[in-house]
């Protein structure tokens, strides 16, 4: 089934599957930022444990708990520790909704090159050149010291899949990760022409959004396939 039929709305998703979040707040040199460590969608009733597939993405975007900001804590320990909380979901969660109802899956995680969530990209940039210029990486599940908490990530998916965006600015971010997932894992993604940069899952336009969904059914059933 493809095309307008599995384009389901926000609606109907959230008829189907339900979204925690593992939010805190990040005290750096006074400046506090939003951040999501971890993302995971489920779908409502269902009892699977594992995991179907873990999507690395850019940066969190605009999903919040449902309890809103004032319910974010302010990081005070590891990471890995967070608990998770209802969340709203946002334009990205809803179209990897979409995915796992063509792949008939139950449970996927998202996480991201970093955990700071910004808006707009050119935040994001800022946002990233304000927190190396601290020395700050915890921001960031690629840094040594979260490597314990990717690690675990990666082995509870059966499958890994980068979905980051094709700008030029984060190859350095994209580089580093796609070498760590590497030694562990297989990476699936829609591939860019240049590498390692894998097209965005949600690309704004509902044709191209489509057009992804049926891109990374395709791959992902032809790597079934051959296994």
């Amino acid at each position: 089934m493809r095309g307008n039929c599995m384009f389901q709305s926000a609606r109907e998703l959230e008829n189907v599957f339900q979204t925690e979040g593992a939010f805190y707040k990040l005290d750096t040199d006074g400046r506090i930022q939003l951040c999501r460590s971890l993302a995971v969608i489920r779908r409502i009733d269902s009892k699977q444990e594992g995991i179907d597939a873990l999507f690395v993405l850019l940066n969190p975007g605009k999903c919040l708990p449902l309890a809103g900001e004032e319910s974010i804590p302010l990081l005070a320990g590891e990471v890995e520790r967070l608990t998770l909380l209802p969340a709203t979901p946002d334009n990205t969660l809803y179209q990897l909704m979409r995915l796992m109802e063509r792949m008939s899956w139950n449970a996927v995680q998202v996480i991201n090159l970093s955990d700071l969530r910004t808006g707009k990209f050119e935040e994001y940039k800022e946002s990233q050149k304000f927190m190396k210029a601290q020395g700050d990486v915890r921001h960031s599940i690629f840094s040594v010291d979260r490597y314990g908490e990717l690690l675990n990530c990666m082995e509870k998916a059966n499958s890994v899949i980068a979905g980051w965006g094709t700008k030029s600015s984060i190859i350095p971010a994209a580089k580093d990760a796609h070498t760590i997932l590497s030694e562990r894992v297989n990476v699936a993604g829609l591939a860019y022409k240049v590498r390692p940069l894998y097209y965005h899952p949600f690309p704004w336009i509902q044709k191209k959004c489509i057009q992804w969904l049926d891109d990374m059914e395709e791959q992902l059933k032809e790597t079934v396939e051959v296994v």
